[in-house]
């Protein structure tokens, strides 16, 4: 494994997460301590509600993502930048026509053995420590997303419900 690497060497991964919609594909590097990742969401990308026991920054390089912390959401565009903090359940969506790119940042690194093509940065004879890693959970939240998301976007559920229907 290299040190450095150029980004058309890594191999692009699929989400592994079963999602609510749409398609998320990324390249992802590590180091025993955080991942990057970049990821493409498609339109209508809905992720389920899931925490992990990392930090992680996220910040839009194009298109624009609705983002969901807890009990509250907000709309993020390109430059813009957030921080979910550890263990906070937190989900997004791609509401436009158009992918969304963001740069994501794990720390520490969420396990990289789950995501096809992920690639580890090393020197030749390191031998990488992935026992700090940490998985994905969608588990343990009380709350109905979709009574979050219709309050943060302004719509009753019933509406909603009929735009995830006809998006179908």
């Amino acid at each position: 494994m290299p040190i450095c690497v150029n980004i058309d060497d890594i191999e692009e991964g699929q989400n592994v997460l079963q999602t609510r919609g749409g398609a998320m594909s990324t390249k992802m590097v590590y180091g025993n301590d955080c991942n990057m990742m970049i990821a493409v969401r498609g339109p209508g990308y809905h992720s389920h509600p899931h925490t992990h026991d990392a930090e992680q920054i996220n910040y839009v390089t194009a298109g624009e993502v609705w983002v969901f912390i807890g009990e509250g959401g907000f709309l993020m565009k390109a430059g813009d930048l957030c921080r979910i903090p550890r263990n906070a359940v937190h989900w997004a969506w791609n509401r436009s026509d158009a992918d969304v790119t963001l740069i994501e940042v794990h720390a520490p690194a969420c396990d990289p053995l789950v995501r096809k093509g992920a690639m580890g940065l090393y020197f030749d004879g390191e031998t990488p420590d992935l026992s700090t890693a940490v998985n994905t959970v969608r588990s343990g939240f009380e709350a109905d997303p979709m009574e979050i998301e219709a309050r943060v976007l302004g719509m009753t559920v019933d509406a909603l419900k009929a735009e995830l229907a006809a998006a179908k």
